[in-house]
């Protein structure tokens, strides 16, 4: 959350605690105000205005008897009326309430003590007597008193509800306004928090880097075309090269590339289209009903063209080339998951054998099936006779001396029958094989080398194609205590590095080849003609041979385009100051053509030598001796 929007969150937190704590307060002082309520006596004041009530009563029944106007039993009642007043009054229960009136109190103690005084009076009164006028005398002094506090009594009740009920009105204004602006921060703090929440829904469905939908949205999106039977295309595209100008430029230009082609490729969308990232480096493109196949090349053109024009980033400038891989549905599964796995699968081939893209053929599982099936079986290859190396000549075309042996892995799998050494490399790069497969290669040329060095050739070398990821720092570490162990020199390895490995990141090649050529061991750039190195970049390489690539051999015993192409490359190779290794000579024309040359040269092909076992070898040595 940003950080202004958590203090809006924590003030609106405070606002709520703040209404909160008040309305509690308010509470609390209600409360207190109906405690009040409940604890005032009602009793007293109804007990003077009934005390007052019988006194006048009282001393109204004595002038009617008096007068002979009521009987004396009638008067006596109302004498023992008022008489039972009083002790209620002064009874345990009131007097709490009395004692903080100590006029109160000698009063009643005084009407009671008159009261009381006056029983045999009032029993021994007799109409037309004057004794009536004795006991009107002793009660009428206190009929004002009596009637006075009656009256304050009263006023102090009136005054008493009036406060009471103008301090709960101010009180329940007061918790009115608290709660309603509790709920009102409450809301506005729910409506934040809602409002964050949905920002965090929608990025947890948004690439940060690109702003595209991501994977998780991609799959929303698809679920329910799947659900409904709606034809569609997936189109998985990636920038060629990108990790390489990842490397080489650092992350913030890649990034900044990475934007670039995503938003290109959003831009030129139509609108029965969606784009979401996929993964680190590619993209998706959901095309809702584009499911024959000119209506996939035709919106394969229209991304090739958003991306055709050059993109500068920091005063370097990049042509975005996009690796495409398709998959249609239904016809190429019919579930979320194969879908994106089969489309990943048909960006790697279109990767691997450098096509302008690939759309998606049963076949390709069939093949994967077969990598696959031969990843699992190949460790234990290694460990029985059905994995085995031979070794091909690489000679001098004059002499005929062999100089060296290429080494070469073959496998006859019980399934599918010997498994050519290209096939090998790219299922052991695939399933993270290589350097299992390349140490054990090594070991057993160097146990067979060595032999033959001790036998016919002293001089004689080995020469091994070095898997791409291998190609890091500290391979010499790896390489020397196996040539040790054995008991060869360094010189006697050499590695074939192909060209595309070397050039994709010149200065972590140059540093990992001068260790390599500091431990005394050799390398050939193989492939060499066929890739994009510059010849600045190649006068820097501790290399020791350029080993041509197998095309350049082929119609070279003809005068013409090819011929001419292999002189520009001796020429380029004497320039260097390289030496050259042509591969696939496989005719004598050719040998012959390479003999007349000249330069340092070595030959490698069937003409020259098949690939022979590592019991044939010693044989074929002798046999080229003079």
């Amino acid at each position: 959350m940003h950080p202004l929007k958590v203090v809006a969150a924590l003030l609106l937190l405070g606002i709520m605690v703040m209404f909160g704590g008040g309305a509690t307060h308010t509470l609390y002082g209600i409360h207190q105000h109906n405690s009040l309520l409940e604890q005032r006596t009602y009793e007293v004041p109804w007990s003077l205005m009934q005390l007052q009530l019988e006194m006048g009563r009282f001393l109204d029944a004595v002038r009617l008897f008096h007068a002979d106007a009521i009987r004396h039993d009638e008067l006596m009642l109302r004498y023992d009326i008022l008489w039972s007043r009083t002790p209620v009054l002064l009874s345990s229960q009131f007097k709490d309430t009395l004692s903080e009136r100590p006029d109160l109190w000698l009063l009643i103690q005084q009407i009671e003590s008159r009261v009381r005084g006056l029983e045999q009076q009032v029993q021994a009164l007799v109409p037309g007597s004057p004794g009536y006028q004795l006991i009107l005398a002793e009660l009428n002094p206190y009929l004002e008193p009596l009637s006075r506090t009656v009256t304050a009594t009263m006023h102090g009740n009136v005054r008493f509800y009036a406060e009471y009920d103008q301090a709960y009105r101010l009180m329940g204004q007061r918790l009115y306004v608290q709660i309603v602006g509790l709920f009102v921060s409450a809301a506005l703090l729910l409506l934040l928090l809602l409002r964050e929440l949905w920002r965090y829904r929608s990025q947890q469905l948004r690439d940060p880097l690109t702003g595209l939908p991501n994977r998780f949205a991609l799959q929303r999106r698809m679920a329910p075309m799947i659900e409904q039977g709606i034809p569609f295309s997936v189109t998985v595209l990636e920038l060629e090269d990108f990790s390489q100008h990842h490397h080489r430029f650092g992350f913030e230009v890649a990034d900044r590339l990475l934007q670039a082609f995503s938003q290109r490729l959003q831009q030129s969308l139509q609108p029965h289209e969606f784009i979401a990232q996929f993964g680190r480096e590619g993209v998706v493109v959901l095309a809702r009903g584009v499911v024959e196949l000119e209506e996939v090349r035709a919106q394969l053109s229209r991304f090739r063209q958003a991306l055709t024009e050059k993109e500068a980033i920091d005063s370097y400038d990049f042509y975005m080339t996009p690796v495409i891989g398709v998959v249609l549905y239904p016809a190429d599964g019919d579930n979320l998951v194969d879908l994106l796995a089969r489309g990943e699968l048909a960006l790697e081939l279109c990767k691997r054998d450098r096509l302008p893209y690939v759309i998606f053929d049963p076949s390709l599982l069939k093949e994967m099936a077969r990598r696959q099936r031969l990843a699992r079986d190949l460790p234990a290859a290694l460990d029985s006779s059905s994995l085995g190396l031979c070794f091909q000549p690489l000679t001098e075309p004059r002499s005929g001396d062999c100089a060296g042996l290429q080494t070469l892995l073959h496998w006859h799998h019980p399934g599918f029958g010997m498994i050519s050494s290209t096939e090998l490399l790219r299922v052991t790069e695939q399933f993270q094989l290589s350097e299992r497969v390349f140490m054990w290669m090594l070991t057993n040329a160097c146990r067979h080398l060595r032999r033959w060095q001790e036998l016919e050739e002293p001089g004689l070398f080995v020469s091994l194609k070095l898997p791409p990821s291998l190609f890091r720092d500290g391979l010499e570490r790896r390489i020397l205590p196996v040539l040790e162990q054995h008991g060869l020199a360094a010189g006697s390895l050499v590695l074939d590095l192909d060209e595309s490995m070397v050039m994709q990141d010149a200065f972590e090649a140059q540093a990992i080849m001068a260790a390599l050529g500091a431990a005394g061991i050799r390398m050939t750039l193989a492939d060499f003609g066929s890739g994009c190195s510059s010849w600045g970049s190649l006068s820097r390489l501790p290399i020791s041979w350029l080993k041509l690539d197998p095309t350049f051999c082929s119609g070279i015993e003809r005068p013409g385009e090819a011929r001419q192409q292999l002189e520009t490359l001796f020429g380029l190779g004497r320039l260097l100051g390289y030496p050259l290794i042509c591969c696939g000579v496989d005719h004598e024309a050719e040998l012959g053509v390479l003999s007349g040359m000249a330069g340092e040269l070595l030959v490698q092909g069937d003409w020259v030598g098949a690939p022979l076992a590592a019991v044939e070898v010693p044989g074929w040595l002798k046999r080229r001796q003079p």
